[in-house]
């Protein structure tokens, strides 16, 4: 799924939620080194998100790769002392600062005179600040990982329908008549998997860290 029917997707589906944590239970169990359930799903999703951020920023892909590396070990190596306290800041934030600050180390390595020019103050200038495009990254993930989950879940047709009414907004009865549908079940199918993917974010964010 592209971008933009991402974009589209946080406005249909989650205007009115505040989906922007990560679970707490989730970062809890990556203290158990041994749950590899755990990290496998950490990885899945901050892997991609981590590197859409660090290339966004300026990073080719392998010093991008080497980037996110570095924080994934860091987040192994801290997530040990992980206390839950919405008071002391959330995870998200905490991560955001990480692999920006490791972004700018690396690029002053690499381009030094492009960075005592002032390369990195317009590069964080940009159309779209670092703050902004994490959060706009973050969402994206998190949704991307969600509707593959959901994909894996319901029959082809039923998800097709979901997919070009919903993602890519084509109109219903255009829809219903591709796949041999009514349109009021172009609506049902809507309506069920639009809640379907809430409750998916939902567990998977839900908390304040």
């Amino acid at each position: 799924m592209c971008g933009d029917a991402a974009s589209k997707l946080e406005w249909v589906l989650f205007e009115d939620l505040s989906l922007d944590t990560t679970r707490a239970s989730l970062l809890l169990r990556l203290r158990d080194r041994a749950d590899a359930d755990a990290w496998a799903l950490f990885d899945r999703i901050y892997r991609p998100m981590l590197t859409r951020f660090a290339m966004r920023m300026g990073l080719g892909r392998e010093d991008a790769d080497d980037v996110v590396q570095q924080c994934l070990k860091a987040v192994a190596q801290h997530i040990g002392s992980f206390e839950y306290d919405p008071a002391r800041g959330r995870f998200k934030g905490w991560l955001r600062t990480l692999v920006q600050n490791k972004v700018l180390n690396e690029l002053r390595i690499r381009r030094p005179v492009a960075a005592e020019s002032g390369m990195l103050r317009s590069i964080q200038a940009d159309e779209e600040n670092p703050a902004d495009a994490f959060e706009r990254i973050w969402m994206q993930e998190h949704l991307w990982h969600c509707l593959k989950e959901l994909r894996s879940e319901v029959e082809g047709t039923t998800y097709r329908a979901f997919e070009e009414y919903v993602l890519n907004q084509r109109a219903a009865e255009e829809v219903a008549k591709e796949l041999g549908l009514s349109v009021n079940h172009v609506y049902t199918i809507k309506w069920r998997l639009t809640e379907k993917v809430a409750a998916k974010m939902k567990d998977l964010l839900d908390g304040d860290c």
